[in-house]
């Protein structure tokens, strides 16, 4: 009995330090990422792990960031990724359906451009076969979205069930 309580307590443990800060250098997850004493007046945290400074992006501003993004910079996705973006700050289930939508317009869009620069008579093309085309791209781009993420889920159960598999290997 001793032994299922431990490990219900090292999932939990496991759980909740998905969400909680990290160091930008190590991954370490760390309680706080700063104090502050005063408004304008902080400390940042050093990681109990790397013994560096958890998040110096703190401090920057969002163009320092940007700029940090675009070079690729390791440390500014891990800022952004663990320490900026999370289910607290986000709408996450309305974000995601918002993004779904989204990429299924401009797919569907770009199949559009695909399909017209095939056929060189566009400007003669009549309501109906206009119609009957625009439905033909819909379902094609519905049907390989789900099939993509269909095997991308597929995938990542596989992948996540012999990690974590591995995993309980070593504990």
């Amino acid at each position: 009995m001793g032994k299922g309580n431990s490990d219900e307590k090292e999932v939990l443990r496991r759980f909740l330090n998905l969400f909680c800060p990290r160091c930008i250098q190590c991954g370490f997850p760390i309680k706080t990422l700063y104090l502050q004493y005063s408004p304008g007046n902080i400390r940042l945290m050093k990681c109990e792990n790397c013994k560096a400074v958890a998040d110096e992006y703190i401090e920057c501003e969002i163009t320092i960031i940007i700029i940090d993004l675009i070079l690729h910079k390791p440390k500014a996705y891990r800022h952004l990724l663990y320490n900026v973006i999370n289910q607290e700050t986000l709408k996450f289930q309305g974000l995601l359906w918002k993004l779904a939508a989204i990429f299924l317009l401009f797919d569907a869009y770009r199949y559009l451009i695909l399909e017209s620069s095939k056929s060189k008579s566009s400007s003669s093309m009549s309501y109906s076969s206009l119609v009957s085309m625009c439905c033909k791209m819909m379902m094609d781009v519905f049907f390989g979205n789900f099939i993509f993420l269909l095997t991308f889920f597929f995938m990542v159960k596989i992948f996540l069930h012999i990690s974590l598999s591995v995993s309980r290997l070593y504990l």
